[in-house]
């Protein structure tokens, strides 16, 4: 295959306007295919020769290679170094630990079909690298955040996602329990971590676990975001129910009147992304006996003794299924945000 510059340099543009690929680093890899079908063709048996490629404004292509100029060449580095006296045959000036480059672009540069297959492997190789870093970048600065995500297709229990123009997967365990997700349907999923893999790129969204119910308050609650109320602790059974307890930094402000707002538009609008899971505020408290009162809601609790860690806790026949709830959910949840065993009487 005879190498021709223009249309190399037309494949460069190319990738410029089509991928909005950083200029420089196009010509990098296009000088780093020249480099490997050249290495595998002309020098196959050099492994640790230096060279270098250069494609000129009119199309010409150069190969350079370099030796480093040493007093005596090291057996095992025979392909790179030089000795002065050799040297000095090309470069009278040239002193020992200066880089002796030298133009050995053939008469007629031409590759095989395997020079050429090794190199489009090293080309295709590092435009995926771009890809990957120009991923990462894309998200780095989203950790912790919610995102926007619309479901392209379900493969068997996986839900493939498009975010920002990102194919991304929602695998099993980080999903709503027996919720059925719609190809093109809307979601809000949270970006729990970012990481670098051999492999790829990795990010780790969810819609499961108390993170996912926080970034939702820090985004609709404003007051929460600048720490004017606070979560205390939160507990959540994943599309069941939720549960936390909240303070104020200011003793004007009534927390849980700031989270749900006038006529409940803001708990409201947490409500309608999730689905009917419930969620339960409750004020923090010393008493505690007020906060395992609190703690069962919705049920209404007629008296509550304490004993040795255990909450022996007294309710109404028609409240006990409220209590309880559907899978032991209510109370299950407020043994978790007390700490304290709870039996109903």
């Amino acid at each position: 295959m005879k190498l021709d510059g223009l249309m190399i340099q037309d494949a460069i543009k190319q990738l410029i306007a089509e991928y909005k690929y950083d200029p420089y680093q196009v010509l990098d890899i296009v000088k780093l295919w020249v480099r490997t079908a050249f290495r595998k063709d002309y020098l196959p048996n050099e492994r640790k020769a230096q060279i270098q490629a250069s494609i000129g404004a009119d199309g010409t292509i150069k190969i350079y290679r370099e030796y480093e100029v040493v007093e005596e060449v090291d057996e095992k580095e025979e392909d790179r170094e030089m000795t002065l006296s050799d040297a000095q045959k090309i470069k009278e000036d040239i002193q020992i630990g200066e880089i002796l480059t030298l133009d050995i672009t053939p008469d007629n540069l031409e590759f095989t079909r395997i020079g050429v297959t090794a190199a489009a492997q090293t080309i295709k190789q590092n435009l995926k690298n771009i890809e990957r870093e120009r991923f990462f970048e894309k998200f780095q600065d989203k950790e912790w955040e919610l995102l926007k995500a619309k479901v392209l297709r379900v493969i068997w229990e996986s839900v493939v996602l498009d975010i920002d123009g990102a194919t991304v997967v929602l695998w099993t365990e980080w999903q709503v329990p027996n919720r059925i997700y719609n190809a093109w349907e809307e979601i809000i999923v949270y970006l729990k971590e970012i990481s670098k893999w051999v492999w790829g790129i990795n990010l780790n969204i969810t819609q499961w676990g108390t993170e996912f119910i926080v970034a939702l308050l820090k985004r609709i609650v404003p007051e929460f975001d600048e720490w004017i109320v606070s979560v205390d602790k939160i507990v959540r059974i994943t599309w069941k129910r939720t549960k936390m307890i909240v303070s104020s930094h200011d003793e004007k402000i009534d927390p849980i009147w700031v989270f749900v707002w006038h006529r409940g538009d803001r708990i409201n609008t947490v409500l309608s992304l999730l689905n009917g899971e419930k969620i339960d505020i409750i004020e923090n408290a010393d008493d505690t006996i007020k906060l395992v009162i609190d703690s069962l809601k919705p049920a209404k609790v007629d008296h509550v003794r304490l004993e040795e860690g255990k909450a022996f806790v007294t309710v109404a026949e028609d409240q006990k299924a409220l209590a309880i709830w559907k899978w032991a959910v209510n109370i299950k949840l407020a043994w978790q945000l007390t700490g304290m065993r709870l039996e109903i009487l």
